[in-house]
Formats: C-alpha cells, sequence, structure tokens
C-alpha cells in the first residue's frame, strides 16, 4: 500500500479502503514502470529495493546515490550489507525496541532477511516506500559507488565510495 494520506468516512468497509491504498500505489508507481518492459518480479525486486532505501536515506538527494550502490552490488552478489534489514528483523521479526545502534552480533543473526549474511533481496519488502525511494530504486543514479557510510547524524548525510580501503578510511574519520 502507499503511505499517503487518505479521507475516509468511519464506516467504510476495510475492502474499500484497502482497495483505495493499492489502487494508489499502483498510480503512484505507473511513471516509473511505464514505457519501460518490466515483467511483475522486476517491478517487485524494485520495489523491495525501495523498501531498503526507504529506511536508509535521510537526505531526499542521497536516495538514488544509496539505490546505485544496492544496484552495484547485486551485479556482483555481493551482498547488501543493509542496516535497516538488521533493525527490521530486531524490531519487526524479534519484536525488540529500536536499537541505538547494529552490533556485530545483530549481523550475525539467522534470516533471510539478514544482507550481512545472504547477498541478494530479502524475500519481501521491510517497509512501505515513499516516492522518493520508489524514484530511486526505479530510476537509480549511475555510478561506481559500492559503499556509503553515515557521516553526519544531525544532517543523515553520507559518504559514497568505490572501494572498500576507502570506506574504512571515511570510518576512520568518523570515528575520531
Amino acid at each position: 500500500v502507499f503511505p499517503d494520506t487518505y479521507y475516509f468516512s468511519p464506516n467504510m468497509p476495510a475492502k474499500l479502503v484497502l482497495e483505495k491504498m493499492i489502487d494508489t500505489f499502483f498510480q503512484k508507481i505507473s511513471v516509473f514502470i511505464e514505457g519501460k518492459n518490466l515483467g511483475p518480479q522486476e517491478v517487485y525486486r524494485s520495489l523491495i529495493l525501495a523498501s531498503i532505501v526507504e529506511k536508509e536515506y535521510q537526505r531526499p538527494e542521497e536516495a538514488a546515490l544509496i539505490a546505485s550502490v544496492f544496484y552495484n552490488r547485486l551485479k556482483y552478489n555481493i551482498g547488501l550489507y543493509s542496516c535497516a534489514t538488521i533493525v527490521y528483523i530486531l524490531t519487526e521479526i524479534e519484536g525488540r525496541e529500536h536499537p541505538a545502534y547494529i552490533s556485530e552480533k545483530d549481523t550475525r543473526i539467522e534470516s533471510p532477511f539478514n544482507t550481512y549474511l545472504y547477498a541478494g533481496l530479502p524475500p519481501n519488502p521491510i517497509a512501505n516506500p515513499g516516492l522518493i525511494a520508489l524514484r530511486a530504486a526505479f530510476e537509480p543514479a549511475k555510478t561506481d559507488y559500492y559503499y556509503f557510510r553515515l557521516v553526519d547524524e544531525a544532517s543523515g548525510t553520507h559518504v559514497f565510495t568505490k572501494d572498500f580501503d576507502e570506506h574504512i578510511e571515511v570510518g576512520r574519520k568518523v570515528l575520531k
């Protein structure tokens, strides 16, 4: 369903509410899929990726860059290593509080949603993506980035890097 503001009457049947939300979802994504030869599986895979991007980006201008990192990693069957999927496991599957940080132990939790353990996409979306994340997933930036790291929690700014050594160096600078 598409996250949006809806106006329903209190006595509206649940079936009509759900149909409206689903219709809105397909109306919103139609601009991303029209004219493209995308099958249902490709659309669904983009939706799963959009749900991860939704939980990773904080600055709208970075969403397509984050999607590009994930697509670059998927292309070579490299794990996504998405903290968002770990938070999903902890909060939605295990019912825990939202963690202040992700521990190394958390990244070893056995789950098909664990993108640290398993390459590829998780089995289904982890959130309802909004338009920014949907656009990013259907129209990712073209980059040669394979990594990103949050460098400023207050602004939500990430640094994007091409190789692991650069990624580690950015991490060292952030932790100083």
